[in-house]
């Protein structure tokens, strides 16, 4: 008998980002890990929880399982995935998405 492949629960990404505001993060915001196993690497904002972000980067963390990081523990990239963002209207971001959007945002970054 074949085993079944386990398949992580789909979570509710929440979005609570209030009124934007200078400091604030926003969706599809570019952050970087700065603390942790993941240290150094860069996540696009896919929803927030007061301190928690959810982060995916379209790889190793998808849209379909974010990775729950403290907002102390991140450092914010003032570059914003809009075209991404602009193109998942309505529905949520896929990784092709997410992963477009960081290589682009890195690149002119660096």
């Amino acid at each position: 008998m074949a085993k079944k492949k386990k398949t992580a629960p789909v979570t509710a990404i929440p979005e609570d980002f209030g009124p934007p505001q200078k400091s604030a993060v926003q969706k599809g915001q570019l952050v970087r890990s700065k603390a942790g196993r993941d240290k150094d690497t860069y996540y696009l904002v896919l929803g927030r929880a007061l301190d928690i972000l959810y982060l995916a980067d379209g790889r190793k963390r998808g849209a379909k399982s974010p990775k729950k990081k403290n907002i102390r523990h991140v450092q914010r990239c003032n570059r914003i995935a809009a075209d991404a963002v602009a193109a998942a209207q309505g529905r949520g971001l896929r990784d092709e998405e997410i992963r477009a959007g960081i290589s682009k945002l890195t690149q002119t970054n660096e």
